[in-house]
Protein backbone atom coordinates (compact mmCIF):
# COMPACT_ATOMS: atom_id res chain seq x y z
CA UNK A 1 0.00 0.00 0.00
CA UNK A 2 1.14 3.33 -1.13
CA UNK A 3 0.52 6.67 -2.36
CA UNK A 4 3.14 7.12 -5.47
CA UNK A 5 5.45 5.26 -6.56
CA UNK A 6 8.31 6.25 -4.33
CA UNK A 7 7.96 5.00 -0.49
CA UNK A 8 7.34 7.50 2.13
CA UNK A 9 6.81 7.33 5.71
CA UNK A 10 3.14 8.07 5.28
CA UNK A 11 2.68 5.51 2.74
CA UNK A 12 4.42 2.32 5.40
CA UNK A 13 2.28 4.30 8.17
CA UNK A 14 0.49 7.51 9.52
CA UNK A 15 2.25 7.00 13.24
CA UNK A 16 5.54 6.34 11.10
CA UNK A 17 5.23 9.57 9.32
CA UNK A 18 5.49 11.39 12.82
CA UNK A 19 8.34 8.80 13.88
CA UNK A 20 10.17 9.56 11.01
CA UNK A 21 9.64 13.41 10.67
CA UNK A 22 10.40 13.17 14.37
CA UNK A 23 14.28 12.43 13.87
CA UNK A 24 14.68 13.94 10.64
CA UNK A 25 13.91 17.28 12.52
CA UNK A 26 16.52 16.45 15.15
CA UNK A 27 19.02 14.93 12.94
CA UNK A 28 21.47 17.95 13.86
CA UNK A 29 21.83 16.04 17.16
CA UNK A 30 23.62 13.37 15.28
CA UNK A 31 26.67 14.89 14.64
CA UNK A 32 29.67 13.06 12.58
CA UNK A 33 31.78 11.17 15.83
CA UNK A 34 28.67 11.27 17.94
CA UNK A 35 28.67 8.06 19.98
CA UNK A 36 24.70 7.33 19.62
CA UNK A 37 23.10 4.40 21.05
CA UNK A 38 20.22 2.92 19.43
CA UNK A 39 17.67 0.71 21.96
CA UNK A 40 15.50 -1.35 20.43
CA UNK A 41 16.66 0.31 16.96
CA UNK A 42 17.43 -2.20 13.58
CA UNK A 43 20.21 -1.98 11.80
CA UNK A 44 18.88 -4.46 9.69
CA UNK A 45 15.20 -4.41 8.54
CA UNK A 46 14.50 -0.92 9.14
CA UNK A 47 10.56 0.03 9.37
CA UNK A 48 11.29 3.99 8.28
CA UNK A 49 12.94 5.66 6.36
CA UNK A 50 15.38 7.67 8.66
CA UNK A 51 18.42 6.02 8.91
CA UNK A 52 20.91 7.47 11.92
CA UNK A 53 23.96 5.87 10.10
CA UNK A 54 23.75 8.62 7.35
CA UNK A 55 24.03 11.44 9.73
CA UNK A 56 28.17 10.52 10.35
CA UNK A 57 27.18 9.13 13.23
CA UNK A 58 29.30 6.44 15.39
CA UNK A 59 26.17 4.23 16.07
CA UNK A 60 25.93 0.82 17.96
CA UNK A 61 22.56 -1.00 18.08
CA UNK A 62 20.93 -2.97 21.27
CA UNK A 63 18.42 -5.61 20.83
CA UNK A 64 17.12 -8.64 21.27
CA UNK A 65 15.80 -9.64 17.61
CA UNK A 66 18.40 -11.21 15.77
CA UNK A 67 17.19 -10.81 12.73
CA UNK A 68 17.92 -7.30 13.18
CA UNK A 69 21.76 -8.01 12.79
CA UNK A 70 22.56 -6.18 16.64
CA UNK A 71 25.77 -5.05 17.75
CA UNK A 72 24.57 -5.74 21.67
CA UNK A 73 22.19 -8.33 22.17
CA UNK A 74 20.69 -7.43 25.07
CA UNK A 75 17.42 -6.59 27.35
CA UNK A 76 17.02 -2.91 27.05
CA UNK A 77 17.26 -2.60 30.93
CA UNK A 78 20.54 -4.57 31.33
CA UNK A 79 22.85 -3.43 28.91
CA UNK A 80 26.30 -4.74 29.44
CA UNK A 81 28.46 -1.59 28.34
CA UNK A 82 30.08 0.88 30.91
CA UNK A 83 28.57 4.13 32.86
CA UNK A 84 28.70 7.60 31.08
CA UNK A 85 29.96 5.83 27.68
CA UNK A 86 27.63 7.62 25.14
CA UNK A 87 26.78 10.88 23.88
CA UNK A 88 22.94 10.36 22.36
CA UNK A 89 20.44 7.12 23.07
CA UNK A 90 17.86 6.44 21.14
CA UNK A 91 14.21 4.76 21.19
CA UNK A 92 12.25 4.52 18.53
CA UNK A 93 8.84 2.80 19.08
CA UNK A 94 10.29 0.71 22.10
CA UNK A 95 8.91 1.83 25.58
CA UNK A 96 5.34 0.05 24.54
CA UNK A 97 6.99 -3.05 24.44
CA UNK A 98 8.45 -2.99 27.80
CA UNK A 99 6.80 -4.05 30.70
CA UNK A 100 8.61 -0.95 32.99
CA UNK A 101 9.51 1.68 31.21
CA UNK A 102 11.01 3.30 33.47
CA UNK A 103 13.81 0.53 34.40
CA UNK A 104 15.37 1.22 30.58
CA UNK A 105 15.11 5.24 31.04
CA UNK A 106 16.86 4.82 33.75
CA UNK A 107 19.91 2.58 32.18
CA UNK A 108 19.88 5.21 29.78
CA UNK A 109 20.67 7.65 31.85
CA UNK A 110 23.08 5.25 33.45
CA UNK A 111 25.13 4.93 29.97
CA UNK A 112 24.91 8.91 29.02
CA UNK A 113 27.68 10.93 29.73
CA UNK A 114 26.59 14.49 31.52
CA UNK A 115 25.08 16.36 29.14
CA UNK A 116 24.07 13.57 26.79
CA UNK A 117 20.79 13.20 25.07
CA UNK A 118 17.80 10.78 24.64
CA UNK A 119 15.41 10.94 21.86
CA UNK A 120 11.98 9.09 22.64
CA UNK A 121 9.07 8.01 20.29
CA UNK A 122 5.91 6.43 21.55
CA UNK A 123 2.82 5.77 20.58
CA UNK A 124 -0.15 6.84 22.35
CA UNK A 125 -3.75 6.22 20.14
CA UNK A 126 -2.23 3.34 18.19
CA UNK A 127 -3.13 -0.61 17.85
CA UNK A 128 -1.85 -3.15 20.04
CA UNK A 129 1.09 -4.35 18.12
CA UNK A 130 3.78 -7.87 19.59
CA UNK A 131 7.44 -7.03 18.83
CA UNK A 132 6.88 -9.40 20.51
CA UNK A 133 4.48 -7.71 23.53
CA UNK A 134 2.75 -4.60 23.74
CA UNK A 135 2.72 -3.83 27.56
CA UNK A 136 1.62 -0.05 27.55
CA UNK A 137 0.39 3.53 26.20
CA UNK A 138 1.11 6.43 28.70
CA UNK A 139 0.47 10.13 28.56
CA UNK A 140 2.78 13.08 28.50
CA UNK A 141 1.92 13.49 32.14
CA UNK A 142 3.22 10.22 32.67
CA UNK A 143 6.65 10.65 30.70
CA UNK A 144 7.15 13.88 32.21
CA UNK A 145 7.46 13.15 35.86
CA UNK A 146 8.91 9.71 35.06
CA UNK A 147 11.82 11.59 33.38
CA UNK A 148 11.99 14.44 36.24
CA UNK A 149 12.17 11.70 38.94
CA UNK A 150 14.96 9.67 36.93
CA UNK A 151 16.86 13.01 37.04
CA UNK A 152 16.43 13.99 33.36
CA UNK A 153 16.41 18.00 32.49
CA UNK A 154 15.49 19.96 29.55
CA UNK A 155 12.55 17.85 28.98
CA UNK A 156 10.70 18.35 25.89
CA UNK A 157 7.44 17.07 25.00
CA UNK A 158 5.55 17.23 21.64
CA UNK A 159 2.00 16.10 20.18
CA UNK A 160 2.53 13.39 17.26
CA UNK A 161 -0.98 14.46 15.51
CA UNK A 162 -4.60 15.40 16.40
CA UNK A 163 -7.89 13.76 16.23
CA UNK A 164 -7.29 13.62 12.56
CA UNK A 165 -4.17 12.24 12.16
CA UNK A 166 -5.57 9.50 14.54
CA UNK A 167 -8.75 8.95 11.92
CA UNK A 168 -6.44 9.32 9.38
CA UNK A 169 -4.37 6.47 11.35
CA UNK A 170 -7.81 4.18 11.47
CA UNK A 171 -8.70 4.96 7.33
CA UNK A 172 -5.45 3.22 6.89
CA UNK A 173 -5.83 0.17 9.11
CA UNK A 174 -9.22 -0.33 7.79
CA UNK A 175 -7.97 -0.58 4.09
CA UNK A 176 -5.39 -2.72 4.89
CA UNK A 177 -7.48 -5.50 6.89
CA UNK A 178 -9.19 -5.22 3.36
CA UNK A 179 -5.82 -6.13 2.05
CA UNK A 180 -6.55 -3.68 -0.38
CA UNK A 181 -4.92 0.09 -0.87
CA UNK A 182 -8.16 1.32 -3.18
CA UNK A 183 -5.72 4.13 -3.15
CA UNK A 184 -8.33 6.37 -5.75
CA UNK A 185 -10.68 6.57 -2.47
CA UNK A 186 -7.58 6.17 0.31
CA UNK A 187 -5.38 8.71 -0.53
CA UNK A 188 -7.33 11.46 -0.98
CA UNK A 189 -8.88 10.72 2.84
CA UNK A 190 -6.08 10.02 4.38
CA UNK A 191 -4.19 12.94 2.96
CA UNK A 192 -7.51 15.15 3.86
CA UNK A 193 -7.73 14.44 6.91
CA UNK A 194 -3.50 15.15 7.67
CA UNK A 195 -4.52 18.61 6.34
CA UNK A 196 -6.83 19.22 9.21
CA UNK A 197 -4.97 17.65 11.26
CA UNK A 198 -2.12 20.72 10.79
CA UNK A 199 -4.94 23.40 10.56
CA UNK A 200 -6.98 22.70 14.07
CA UNK A 201 -6.01 24.29 17.12
CA UNK A 202 -9.49 23.39 18.67
CA UNK A 203 -7.63 22.05 22.69
CA UNK A 204 -10.08 18.99 22.21
CA UNK A 205 -9.46 17.52 19.27
CA UNK A 206 -5.87 18.25 20.17
CA UNK A 207 -6.04 16.34 22.97
CA UNK A 208 -6.23 13.02 20.65
CA UNK A 209 -2.46 12.11 19.85
CA UNK A 210 -0.79 9.58 17.76
CA UNK A 211 1.81 9.57 20.11
CA UNK A 212 4.88 11.39 21.28
CA UNK A 213 8.16 12.85 20.64
CA UNK A 214 10.49 13.30 23.74
CA UNK A 215 13.83 14.99 23.78
CA UNK A 216 15.75 15.22 27.57
CA UNK A 217 19.38 15.84 28.85
CA UNK A 218 21.06 13.92 31.79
Amino acid sequence: MSFNKNRTSLSVSVRRHFVDNFFFSHKNLFAEGKLVLDIGGKKNNKRGLFDIEKTGANVKYVNIDLSTNPDIVSDASNIPLPDNSYDVAIMGELLEHVPDPKNVLKEAYRLLRSGGLVLITVPFLYPVHADPYDFGRYTDYFWQETLEKIGFKEIKIEKQGTIFAVLALIIQHIFRAKNKSWRPIQTPLILFFMWLDKKTSNPLLRAWTTGYGIVVKK
